[in-house]
């Protein structure tokens, strides 16, 4: 019996130490579980839900009659206040914390009660922290979704007026056709009845006869051009069938050379804004074609990618861009329209490259990105 009261007796130091041990254990696993859970609230719902959630726990783990957590709304105006308990005249204050964020953690309970500890202590700081954290990082999700408004509404705002500058253009263009049509383009149609009238009368033995019938051929010609000019600065396919129907009816005009035409119809569906600026581009490229490349084809596509991109692409097997330019340069005032496509595509975001064809020629291709609606409708 004396040795085992002598074995238990020797034992007895190391079963305390391991019960202290187990308690300590305990405690830090216990301020483990706080720690996260409180990180699980914050993470789980807004800042402003589960901050009154995350205080209440707070003050219960630091034994607190009353904790007060002030922080910055997220518009801006007077900070947030939320206040859990009451305080008494014996309370002081047992942990405070504020950081630069503008959030202040204040926990307030009896001056001789329990004591915060420094585990404890360090164990409200993870947790201010975590407080801080996520009100920062709603205050940051908050200013970005703003800015995301604010930037949403300045494209909006510039789609519109680019709308309105296109259609402005295109209004004066139709002006301008309308005058030519009812001024220029009669008058010439007039002189041009009148001097086959006038060969007519003076029959074929007329000396003046030949050179007459010149004139009337340069008048009847003089008509044509016109009609085409009226024609090519507002064609009414553009307005009543769309960018596709109205290409393909410049391309159905062109003679001289072969013409492949791959043109998707749901380019007739897009904006009119851009379908007028790429009608506008592809014009100025098959004239280029037709006036400078001396090509024996011409391929035009119209496309939309799947990621909601508008494609055009005009393609010639003629001189490359090198030589056109060359040829260009030696007649006076002759341009090849470039700059004028980039500035029409800048105004919808686009650009236009230019370059040699894979077997010759040139190829000029334009992309623009469409409005979201015209992608999902």
């Amino acid at each position: 019996m004396g040795l085992e009261h002598n074995s238990d007796t020797a034992h007895s130091p190391d079963v305390a130490e391991m019960r202290a041990l187990y308690r300590a254990a305990e405690a830090r696993a216990a301020r483990l579980r706080f720690i996260i859970e409180a990180r699980n609230l914050l993470d789980a719902q807004v800042f402003e839900t589960a901050a009154p959630e995350v205080l209440s726990r707070l003050s219960d783990f630091a034994g607190a009659s009353r904790a007060e957590l002030v922080f910055p709304s997220l518009d801006g105006a007077t900070p947030v206040r939320l206040t859990i308990g009451k305080q008494t005249e014996n309370d002081g204050i047992l942990f405070a914390s504020e950081d630069g964020s503008g959030l202040c953690l204040t926990l307030i309970g009896p001056s001789r009660g329990r004591t915060v500890g420094a585990d404890d202590r360090q164990t409200l700081e993870v947790v201010a922290g975590q407080l801080a954290d996520a009100c920062s990082l709603e205050r940051q999700a908050a200013e970005k979704q703003a800015l995301l408004g604010n930037l949403e509404r300045q494209r909006s705002e510039l789609a519109a007026l680019v709308g309105q500058l296109i259609q402005a253009q295109e209004q004066e263009r139709q002006r301008v056709a309308l005058d030519l049509h009812d001024g220029s383009a009669q008058l010439a149609a007039g002189l041009s009845y009148r001097l086959q009238d006038l060969a007519a009368r003076i029959g074929e033995a007329h000396a003046l006869k030949p050179e007459i019938d010149q004139l009337a051929a340069l008048a009847r010609r003089s008509v044509a051009d016109l009609r085409a000019a009226i024609a090519d600065l507002r064609p009414p396919e553009l307005d009543d069938l769309g960018v596709a129907a109205a290409l393909r009816t410049r391309l159905d005009a062109i003679d001289g050379m072969e013409v492949i035409a791959d043109l998707d119809a749901c380019a007739d569906r897009w904006p009119a804004s851009t379908g007028i600026i790429f009608y506008r581009v592809a014009q100025e490229a098959i004239t280029n074609v037709i006036k400078h490349a001396e090509a024996r084809r011409l391929v035009v596509r119209l496309f939309e990618d799947s990621a909601g991109q508008a494609h055009l692409e005009v393609i010639d097997d003629g001189k490359g861009i090198g030589e056109a330019r060359q040829s260009q340069n030696q007649e006076r005032g002759a341009r090849l329209g470039i700059p004028g496509m980039r500035e029409r595509l800048a105004l919808l975001g686009g650009r236009i490259e230019i370059g040699n064809g894979a077997s010759g020629g040139t190829c000029v291709r334009a992309f623009a990105p469409l409005p979201q609606e015209t992608i999902l409708g």
